[in-house]
């Protein structure tokens, strides 16, 4: 907890299995003197909108299944606000890319009074059509409930909150309808960042793509350099992975060690400074029932068509309340590390904005930009990483000593 005293403690942890000691070992916990943010250090744009996507054998199943009350995708409901407190806990807003209704304002009050609010989408919209009569069709169907939401979202001052997405994957001769639909909104809802994943690699610096405000490319395709020019140019350049891409680079399948999502969301975010990070669903479940007891459990690792876990961070546990993966352990251990590293850019700021520099300060700025840039050892490049934990710790305790000495 925030309130710990800094330190060090110690104990012993005895593992018993069926009331038999299996094992002992001593345990040493540092707890350092400075705490960590309540919201994400990174923006985040994640989906969490529980539905199945049925398996071919179990389709069937399924659809007799959907009816059931303590089937997960319905068991889940009566827990919305604690729902809502979970993923907060692991850095997560409520929020969905692809709605086309309404956000659920109650649960975004709910986050925004407890400071746990990150981002979220007023609504998806796609790209109008090549006639008058498909554009004005195109603002029938999106302009209304956006301004319905975007009005809400104003009175509640959330607004700086909110964004709007959509153009999901669109390809290049879609590019001047892109435009067209990221020039209407920015006119109608000013103040929201409109994004979208559109396949433009030059992030609007060498297409008809001038009016929107933030880009997301896979992250094989993020380009600094290219990313560095946009920024000059007022755009938002963030990543995005999904089914793809696949090892060598990271992701969030299940077949891939764990540590991968956390240097994805620590070490390679450090190291590349996307300026926010967005995944199209985490609760994609397709099992019977809730899990009622472990270690070993009958859930349903299937999600989207033949992959294992993409799409689904989550589980349903008991009675439908929230149980998480080590995929998404991982996932918050990742941004808890990225969250060292702003807080270490913060510190730097500030010495080097105060001036005046003594050799100790002078000496600890050295170590503090040493420890900022990501060790090779531990990540060279998006293809190129170690999957040894001793070798990520010693960079999370590099940046952590930095961030103490700051105070000293």
């Amino acid at each position: 907890p925030k309130n710990q005293p800094p330190g060090t403690y110690k104990g012993r942890i005895d593992l018993l299995v069926a009331e038999t000691a299996a094992c002992s070992f001593e345990l040493t916990v540092r707890v350092h003197p400075f705490t960590l943010p309540d919201a994400s250090p990174l923006p985040l744009a994640i989906t969490f909108a529980p539905h199945d996507f049925p398996q071919p054998e179990t389709q069937a199943l399924q659809a007799q299944w959907k009816s059931a009350a303590d089937y997960p995708i319905n068991a889940w409901k009566k827990h919305k606000l604690r729902w809502a407190d979970f993923l907060a806990d692991y850095y997560i807003s409520y929020d969905s890319l692809y709605h086309q209704g309404q956000p659920d304002f109650e649960v975004l009050e709910h986050l925004h009074k407890t400071d746990r609010l990150g981002r979220f989408n007023l609504g998806y919209y796609g790209h109008p059509g090549a006639s008058p009569a498909e554009l004005e069709a195109w603002k029938t169907q999106h302009l209304p409930r956006l301004l319905a939401a975007y009005s809400k979202a104003k009175e509640l001052d959330l607004l700086h909150h909110a964004y709007i997405y959509g153009c999901d994957e669109a390809v290049a001769e879609l590019f001047p309808r892109v435009q067209q639909a990221a020039a209407l909104l920015k006119a109608e809802f000013p103040g929201v960042p409109i994004m979208t994943t559109t396949y433009d690699q030059s992030y609007g610096m060498e297409s008809v793509i001038k009016a929107m405000d933030a880009f997301c490319p896979l992250t094989p395709s993020f380009d600094m350099a290219k990313a560095a020019r946009a920024r000059a140019a007022g755009r938002q350049v963030w990543w995005y992975i999904c089914c793809g891409p696949h090892h060598p680079h990271l992701n969030m399948f299940i077949e891939y060690p764990a540590i991968e999502a956390r240097l994805l969301m620590g070490a390679m975010t450090a190291k590349y400074r996307p300026e926010g990070f967005l995944y199209y669903q985490i609760s994609i479940w397709n099992s019977r029932r809730p899990i009622a007891s472990g270690p070993f459990t009958d859930w349903d690792p299937r999600s989207w068509t033949a992959y294992h876990g993409d799409g689904s961070w989550t589980c349903v546990g008991p009675d439908g309340t929230p149980l998480p993966t080590i995929r998404l352990e991982n996932f918050r251990d990742g941004l808890e590390d990225y969250a060292y590293v702003r807080l270490l850019d913060e510190a730097v700021r500030k010495a080097e904005s105060a001036g005046g520099l003594d050799a100790r300060r002078t000496a600890w700025l050295k170590q503090a930009k040493a420890a900022l840039e990501t060790p090779a050892e531990l990540l060279k490049s998006k293809t190129e990483y170690s999957r040894d934990p001793a070798v990520l710790y010693r960079y999370r305790d590099a940046l952590a000593e930095a961030i103490v000495s700051a105070e000293r």
